[in-house]
């Protein structure tokens, strides 16, 4: 193996007169690009605000989570309380509860009860009132 080694080449005089010729100047340095600080504290300040709004926002989201937990302790108290409320409407609607109360009023059951037919107008039965006092209660020994 043989090693070459190439010769530096010589300029050539035409070129290097030409060279010579232009006189030198300063050339404006090369535009940088933009200057990070402000670019990098923009971006910090976006992240910042971003991160506190979504802290806020969690915090006003767990607010409300406790708020709906404690509005839904006092529907399930509330149906409890309409259910209870609904159970003595039935108890006091009852028959036999309108008729005691009845009586404690000092009202007369009939024994003879007389209808009305609205169809041909008239009244079934023989109409007879109700004998005082007999609301009373008689009690066998």
């Amino acid at each position: 193996m043989s090693v070459h080694t190439a010769a530096p080449r010589q300029r050539s005089s035409s070129a290097s007169s030409a060279a010579k010729a232009l006189p030198l100047r300063l050339v404006a340095p090369v535009r940088s690009r933009a200057k990070r600080a402000p670019f990098v504290v923009v971006v910090l300040s976006f992240l910042g605000v971003g991160l506190l709004g979504l802290i806020l926002i969690s915090t006003v989201l767990q607010a409300q989570a406790f708020e709906i937990a404690r509005l839904n302790a006092q529907a399930q108290e509330l149906e409890v309380q309409q259910q209870g409320l609904q159970s003595d409407v039935q108890r006091l609607q009852a028959p036999a509860s309108v008729a005691e109360r009845a009586m404690q009023l000092g009202m007369v059951p009939n024994a003879n009860p007389v209808f009305l037919d609205p169809a041909e107008r008239e009244v079934i039965g023989d109409p007879t009132p109700a004998e005082p006092r007999t609301n009373v209660k008689q009690v066998d020994r």
